[in-house]
């Protein structure tokens, strides 16, 4: 294992971050299976709940196994950024049994009944319904509105001082809106906001938010970072180690969505080639966004690389690649896009992303199915819209999968 002290690049830390050699010197990180810690002695124990002592005490608290993925996503999400005093930027990360888990730990460490989060109207549909169906009900609204119109969002802001977090999601799902971190940031800092983003789509490779002083980061560990889809997972990760440490890890222990070690060491493990899986789904990403492009049974294609789409110069921007997750509308509507997800070979019909095979959903009659059409419509969420999480396949194979589905 490298010095802790040392410097190492984003790839090495995927293979060597968070590891911290155990007693019988197993190469990786092993599944702690226990659910409880003994102490060497009452006074050991005394010390360890204070918290002057490091160690583990119940594994709802805290494992082994968890520490090495917290640990390692923590400083791929710092990889080269400083603190405002030009120190190397800590961030500390706690891992949850599920990306919506993580998601609810951060909103309720932060917000109290009477208070409302700020967010944009394209959202994951588990964070939508959680805003819309179950915040009420805690004395927490939601304000929805477009984040691409700066002013508007100020507006809110000012005309609302109960707003007291700002949530933005991006690159968003299914229609791959790219919202601008850092003018958005900046506008809640402003406004002292507490400011979070999901990053799941982009993972810290592509992008990486606390550039821009955000408070906190949210992930579905689910998906790219595990990359196998062998294991649900979600992480928090926050800038202000005292609050993470305290208030937010409260929280969490009490909600009781911890993770486990047999899903962190699938993470862990997943980790380990993550850099690389993920330049082979951008790769493949983009030659597969270039051909629907040209495709003629295809009316529209959503991908942060191509020219047309709307908020390309904002990816440009704050992303190092477009991205491996792409959406298309076929012409043939509803009946089109039932027809195409049944003629598939190569690519999997499923309603995830991230894993190391191209997924494809058709949402009208799967993911959003449930949801009125005229509010469909409304999100871009068309009847022959189809998500596409592009695989590490050879790309010559998805994309004759593709010609096939649709002629």
């Amino acid at each position: 294992m490298p010095d802790k002290n040392t410097p190492l690049g984003f790839d090495t830390i995927c293979l060597h971050g968070g590891h911290t050699p155990e007693n019988n010197r197993a190469h990786l990180t092993p599944i702690y299976a226990s659910s409880t810690y003994t102490f060497d002695s009452a006074e050991q124990a005394i010390a360890v709940f204070k918290g002057d002592e490091k160690g583990y005490i119940y594994s709802r608290w805290g494992n082994p196994t968890i520490s090495e993925a917290e640990e390692k996503i923590a400083l791929l999400e710092a990889f080269g950024l400083k603190d405002r005093s030009g120190n190397p930027l800590q961030l500390k990360a706690i891992l949850h049994a599920s990306g919506m888990a993580a998601i609810c730990t951060m909103l309720l460490g932060n917000l109290k009944a009477g208070q409302k989060l700020l967010t944009h109207y394209s959202l994951y549909g588990g964070m939508h319904e959680l805003a819309e169906k179950i915040l009420p009900g805690m004395g927490i609204e939601a304000t929805i509105i477009d984040f691409h119109d700066v002013n508007k969002v100020q507006d809110a802001i000012k005309a609302d001082n109960t707003i007291g977090l700002l949530y933005i999601e991006t690159p968003a799902n299914p229609t791959l809106q790219c919202l601008d971190i850092e003018t958005l940031a900046a506008l809640g800092r402003k406004y002292g906001l507490v400011v979070c983003v999901d990053n799941t789509f982009a993972t810290p490779y592509l992008q990486q938010p606390f550039r821009y002083e955000v408070d906190y980061v949210m992930h579905s560990t689910t998906k790219f970072l595990n990359g196998h889809g062998t294991a649900i997972g979600g992480i928090v990760i926050g800038k202000d180690i005292d609050k993470m440490t305290h208030g937010i890890t409260k929280m969490h222990r009490l909600l009781g969505g911890n993770s486990n070690a047999f899903d962190a060491f699938l993470l862990t493990n997943g980790l380990r080639t993550f850099s690389l899986r993920m330049q082979r789904h951008c790769d493949n990403a983009m030659q597969v966004a270039k051909y629907l492009e040209q495709h003629n049974g295809i009316a529209l294609v959503n991908y942060l690389g191509l020219a047309n789409h709307p908020d390309a110069a904002i990816a440009k921007k704050q992303m190092k690649h477009p991205g491996a997750v792409l959406s298309f509308e076929l012409k043939g509507g509803f009946d089109a896009g039932v027809k195409f997800i049944n003629k598939l070979r190569v690519c999997t019909n499923a309603v995830s992303l991230g894993t190391c095979d191209t997924l494809v959903s058709h949402a009208a009659s799967s993911t959003h199915m449930g949801v009125a059409r005229e509010k469909r419509l409304e999100f871009g969420i068309t009847d022959g819209l189809i998500r596409m999480s592009v695989g590490i396949e050879n790309v010559e194979d998805i994309l004759s999968d593709l010609e096939q589905a649709m002629g």
